[in-house]
């Protein structure tokens, strides 16, 4: 019998696809220029990068005041299932509807969409109106991969969703609003300019800015990567990868500084909407119009910490943008911590730990009506935990308690 620790641990790791900690100093850059002072910048010259990419629109990174949760509970024992917390009366409807042990989400104002992904390959769509009553699915399927893995789901603004898939060259395009679902897949974008040796370039997070969809890139080949990761461009009309260096041989993406692009969000020095802050092994500030890349919150800052390659596994912005809170291993996975630290060397200049004893799934923290909000998936008590920077206390001594524990969840538009 295998126990429930390696099951969560081998599940991670095929679902995110993520080579072990500790592989980071195997990285080497390759398309760009990458300074010792931790920077990538497309333009061979020095000063400021010219635009490589127009963005006719701001980036979509969410939406801003949400009042509800979307949460997967999962425990590799008990069925997973699909709940909804409410933020305002601090409540949690648990099981509305099946989900599996790797489930990731995503949302419209109308849909939830639902994504197996890990040996799952099925897309589930929830119409949000009254009971969260399921609409439709659809199995994942591709010619290069028994197993494709889709990674998400990401809403543009023609309408359509793209799921990018790891196992196979492509992000496929889909149109939830066709009645029969059969009629759902719509096409897909061809990813191999950007492959690496295994054929599959590792596709995972993707975010759409206008007409231009942005999809991170492991390039993997036997979970160990082979260069850098990257944000490939797509053009959305023409459904081709851009090259934003001409000059170098081949098709070229943005170089981030560290592996495996987890989570985006907007920065919020940047009123065009144009500036991600992107969690690799640090927080890296990317310039998406001009390709360019540099440290908000460096490894070696939170190394300080004892938090170092992997570790990292979600965050958000504090209240002032001027800091971010972050969770992350805590010593040996699962165990997970929140942690703050300052962004470009603001104060907290070294993270400061302000929630422990916290137990790691997928992405669980959120800043919703000024409150942090972590799921916590230790055994013994599962739930949603709830902390006011403020007053530095949770509001909830024993948390919103969930029956199986918190996966992963987002904010509902």
């Amino acid at each position: 019998m295998i126990s429930r620790p390696a099951l969560l641990t081998t599940a991670l790791a095929l679902a995110a696809c993520n080579p072990a900690k500790g592989d980071t100093d195997s990285d080497t850059d390759a398309g760009t220029d990458t300074d010792g002072s931790g920077t990538t910048d497309m333009s061979p010259t020095t000063g400021e990068a010219p635009v490589v990419v127009e963005l006719d629109a701001p980036c979509d990174f969410g939406p801003d005041g949400a009042t509800e949760l979307a949460l997967i509970t999962n425990d590799f024992v008990a069925p997973a299932g699909l709940g909804r917390v409410a933020v305002g009366d601090l409540s949690v409807t648990a099981d509305i509807l099946p989900a599996t042990t790797d489930t990731v989400l995503g949302a419209t104002a109308d849909w939830l969409v639902m994504v197996h992904r890990f040996g799952q390959n099925r897309i589930d769509v929830v119409d949000r109106a009254g009971e969260w009553l399921l609409r439709g699915s659809v199995d994942v399927t591709h010619p290069a991969s028994d197993d494709p893995n889709p990674q998400g789901v990401t809403f543009a603004a023609d309408g359509l969703a793209y799921v990018p898939l790891f196992a196979a060259p492509a992000v496929q395009i889909y149109d939830f609003s066709a009645a029969d679902s059969s009629a759902w897949l719509q096409g897909e974008i061809d990813l191999s300019p950007v492959a690496d040796a295994d054929g599959s370039p590792e596709a995972g997070v993707a975010l759409a800015c206008g007409g231009v969809l942005f999809v991170g890139v492991q390039r993997l080949v036997d979970f160990a990567p082979v260069d850098s990761s990257y944000l490939v461009a797509v053009d959305l009309a023409g459904r081709t990868v851009l090259d934003l260096d001409d000059a170098t041989e081949g098709v070229q993406g943005i170089a981030l500084l560290g592996p495996y692009p987890k989570q985006l969000r907007r920065d919020p020095a940047d009123a065009s909407g144009h500036t991600a802050l992107v969690l690799t092994s640090g927080v890296e500030r990317v310039d998406l119009s001009r390709g360019t890349s540099e440290w908000a919150v460096a490894p070696e800052v939170l190394a300080e910490a004892g938090i170092d390659g992997f570790d990292p596994q979600a965050f958000v912005l504090a209240q002032d943008g001027a800091s971010i809170f972050l969770t992350a291993t805590d010593g040996e996975f699962p165990s997970a911590a929140v942690f703050q630290v300052g962004l470009d060397g603001g104060e907290p200049a070294a993270p400061i730990k302000v929630l422990a004893g916290l137990n790691s799934g997928e992405k669980m923290l959120e800043r919703l009506g000024g409150n942090l909000w972590i799921g916590d998936a230790n055994s013994a008590a599962p739930r949603v935990r709830v902390y006011d920077p403020a007053t530095q206390n949770e509001l909830l001594g024993d948390g919103l308690k969930t029956a199986v524990a918190p996966w992963t969840f987002i904010p509902l538009p």
